[in-house]
């Protein structure tokens, strides 16, 4: 089982809101995904050839997207979601590690091998190494389960897109009442944790 976990956050000026969701797509087939990213980047009006990415995407490439996802059988999301005000926020890379954390013990709970492929934030080794050890120590009451974790440039592999749309799906729920996009991919929603309910 291969497991794509990507983020996306939005925080408007002038305003003390604050949203991070984190967002796994697991997947026993990732060939299927690979594919349907290099059909999207063959289409003519997309502004980059170079990494496909919902925020820079027309609304009728998010769309088709989602669709492809949702009527993939092989496809299921996991979903870790954090609402709350900048303020109270004392540290944003504790709170995503925390997030990519608990969104990961979900991840892994569902499969007993998985390699989970993060869209790498960070290019320190400390960085990547505090945010791995947060993973590890998350998932570390799961016996049994055989779990590998990389992060990995979204450029390089193209299946982070997976969890890049469906992130931005829910941001566009959750911040702009748009719950369009969020709806065709619901059903392959097989965990979801609101931390602020």
């Amino acid at each position: 089982m291969d497991a794509f976990i990507d983020e996306s956050w939005f925080s408007a000026k002038g305003s003390d809101d604050y949203f991070l969701a984190v967002v796994s797509v697991m997947t026993t087939d990732r060939r299927k995904i690979e594919l349907a990213v290099r059909r999207l980047k063959r289409i003519p009006k997309l502004k980059t050839r170079s990494e496909l990415k919902a925020s820079i995407s027309p609304p009728k490439i998010v769309s088709k997207f989602l669709h492809a996802l949702a009527q993939d059988p092989n496809v299921t999301i996991v979903a870790t979601i954090w609402r709350g005000k900048k303020s109270d926020v004392e540290d944003n890379e504790e709170l995503y590690q925390r997030l990519v954390a608990r969104c990961a013990l979900q991840t892994v709970k569902r499969s007993k091998r998985i390699d989970l492929h993060i869209d790498k934030r960070y290019t320190r080794q400390n960085r990547q190494q505090e945010l791995e050890g947060a993973i590890r120590e998350s998932i570390a009451d799961v016996s049994g389960n055989i779990v590998q974790v990389f992060q990995e440039d979204s450029q390089a592999v193209e299946e982070l897109a997976a969890p890049d749309f469906v992130a931005w799906a829910f941001t566009q729920r959750y911040c702009h009442a748009n719950s369009d996009f969020y709806n065709i991919i619901r059903a392959k929603v097989k965990h979801f944790d609101d931390l602020n309910k």
